[in-house]
């Protein structure tokens, strides 16, 4: 039976229909993406599902034992509300069970009933998790990075990030079978985000998730929810899935739609002339009038609506020189340093991401290279001929009371129809160019600054979250416009679809230090993934110096020697490279699945930790033998 039905559901507001007679179900084990652009009614939607807001018609069943959990934006709580205590809130129906257990053993021994209700309430304590809520409460702190000193914080002075962090801890702990997640990777670092794809892989109930994160819903999603005109339509498979499926359903429809036009203009021009003919003879006229009646019941095919596309891209510089900048112990921070001992080349042509957790001083670091702040150590020299473009995070503008053409006539000194022909290439037409800028939403507003951004002749980009607020399809149109330009850019961002799309390059901040990579975001992870396996190989191996002898024995030394030996001995360590990454992806599925057994878990982790110890030694021996 379905965790969520919604059956011809219907809103309005005002005139305007939101949506129209929208069906769709949910069930128990689906993780569901709900995808459209912005102001589509996603959120409306979400609204109407948690009882927030009414809907006008239709039906809508919700599992009555099921338990709903919604992340917020970013709720609000009393200013004396501590971290702690907001995520024991999710406890709360196992701290009811403990109360009342209290009671009725004080009852006990007046009241001969206390004691059959006591032994169902503590089957009821134990299936609800009391005796391990704990357990799961240190679990999920320690997995989205939330600290015993955070804990003890008020949880309004929290920045976005950790506010996030903690209310999803918070919704996940509270043992929720139907899941509302609204936009849940915002303000999240890349590292969280991964740990909260892998918790959402092996949630067992239902799932429902709005967001702009077209690599997380790639990877924590198995059906897309599409909402579009106020119509839902649902696709089978994650996001990349829909949009394969979605282009390919277009192209069928609009070559139908073409062999079914022809065939009707054909129909109708037969109909015309039989009419012609049948002047004064009844039989051809009737016959005429048939087919002009079946030409009528012919069902059209409409072909989908194609978004219309924003246009415009960079404005070109002349190139700058080989060598855009040349950082020389570079420091970088405020009151105090927040990276430092940076050196670096960077060459023309290279695209640059600098990720690490939040807080960690990307922005800042972006800012100093940019030259809008002074570094506290070391230097930064420009190449010849660099023209920089900045987008920043934070997307403010001098006269917000200003309307659109009114920003584009005093920023860029064009004409009105310039400006407004200007505007349509973003996105806003008609009406739309007369709003003033503080009524603009947060992706309005970014794309008003790339139109302003744009249109500055550039040769190397600096881009703080580009992304940030942009609906889907504005987040595609803005990475065709960078696939044009062929120049330098540095950013800084946490959407890793974009990031594996551009990057060539990747700049990873720790402990205040830089670690310089080359290529994109998912050879940077495999690179990664290889020094953690070295690394636990030397935690592991440290006392154990006389066993690395053995090793010769799979080096090919002699490159002249046994070719056949050789290749016998390169089969067998693929042979065996398999076997354990087999076997290590068996105990990945077993550690999911047998999360209470805490004796077979460390048993599972110890396996696999002596497991990559000897996949890392097989991969330095091919290393070697194709040397």
């Amino acid at each position: 039976m379905a965790e969520i039905s919604v059956t011809q559901l219907n809103k309005y507001f005002g005139e305007h229909h939101v949506l129209q007679d929208i069906s769709f179900e949910l069930f128990k084990g689906e993780r569901v993406s709900l995808i459209g652009q912005n102001g589509s009614g996603k959120t409306t939607l979400f609204k109407i599902l948690t009882g927030r807001m009414d809907y006008d018609s239709g039906s809508l069943y919700i599992n009555k034992n099921g338990r709903v959990g919604l992340l917020e934006q970013l709720p609000e709580y009393p200013e004396e509300v501590t971290v702690r205590e907001v995520l024991l809130s999710a406890f709360e129906h196992i701290f009811d069970a403990e109360r009342r257990m209290r009671e009725l053993e004080e009852k006990m021994d007046s009241d001969p009933t206390a004691m059959d209700a006591y032994a169902k309430l503590t089957v009821a304590y134990e299936t609800m998790g009391g005796y391990e809520y704990m357990t799961q409460y240190n679990i999920m702190t320690n997995g989205l990075d939330i600290p015993p000193e955070m804990q003890e914080r008020p949880f309004m002075s929290l920045s976005g990030g950790e506010k996030t962090r903690v209310n999803l801890a918070r919704i996940m702990l509270s043992g929720t079978d139907i899941l509302l997640l609204d936009e849940p990777t915002n303000h999240l670092d890349l590292d969280t985000i991964r740990w909260l794809e892998n918790y959402l892989k092996t949630y067992k109930g239902t799932a429902l998730i709005i967001s702009h994160d077209r690599y997380f819903l790639d990877e924590a999603t198995n059906r897309t929810l599409e909402l579009e005109d106020g119509k839902i339509t649902s696709w089978p498979g994650n996001y990349s899935y829909y949009v394969d499926r979605k282009a390919e359903l277009r192209e069928q429809l609009e070559a139908a739609k073409k062999r079914q036009d022809k065939e009707i203009a054909q129909l109708a021009f037969t109909v015309e002339r039989m009419k012609g003919w049948g002047l004064g003879n009844k039989k051809v006229m009737k016959r005429a009038f048939a087919m002009e009646k079946r030409l009528d019941r012919i069902e059209r095919i409409e072909t989908m609506r194609k978004t219309r596309k924003m246009t415009n891209r960079f404005s070109m510089a002349d190139a700058s020189g080989d060598e855009v900048y040349n950082i020389v112990d570079l420091a970088c921070g405020y009151d105090k340093k927040l990276v430092e001992d940076i050196n670096a080349l960077v060459l023309r042509g290279e695209r640059i991401a600098l990720l690490g957790p939040n807080g960690c001083g990307k922005t800042t670091m972006l800012r100093t290279i940019l030259g809008q702040l002074a570094p506290m150590g070391g230097v930064v020299m420009e190449g010849v001929g660099v023209k920089t473009g900045y987008l920043p995070q934070v997307v403010s503008f001098d006269h917000p009371e200003r309307n659109l053409v009114d920003t584009l006539l005093y920023e860029t000194n064009c004409s009105t129809q310039a400006a407004r022909d200007r505007l349509a290439a973003f996105g806003f037409r008609g009406e739309e160019v007369f709003k003033t800028v503080n009524v603009l939403s947060g992706g309005e507003k970014t794309r008003l600054k790339l139109c302003l951004f744009m249109s500055d002749s550039v040769n190397t980009l600096f881009l703080d979250e580009p992304t940030n607020h942009l609906d889907l399809a504005s987040r595609e149109w803005l990475e065709e416009s960078i696939d044009d330009f062929s120049e330098t850019m540095i950013f800084v961002s946490h959407d890793r679809y974009f990031i594996n799309r551009f990057a060539t390059r990747i700049w990873q901040v720790e402990d205040g230090k830089i670690l310089d990579y080359t290529g994109n975001y998912d050879e940077f992870l495999k690179k990664r993934e290889v020094e953690r396996l070295r690394e636990l190989a030397q935690q592991n191996n440290a006392p154990k110096k006389e066993a690395e002898p053995k090793k010769e024995k799979e080096k090919p030394q002699q490159k002249g020697g046994n070719l056949k030996q050789l290749e016998k001995q390169r089969k067998e360590r693929q042979k065996e490279i398999s076997r354990i990454e087999k076997r290590i992806e068996e105990i990945d599925r077993e550690t999911e699945e047998k999360q209470e057994d805490y004796m077979l878990l460390a048993q599972l982790v110890e396996e696999k930790e002596q497991l990559e110890e000897r996949l890392l030694e097989l991969y330095e021996a091919e290393e070697e033998a194709n040397i």
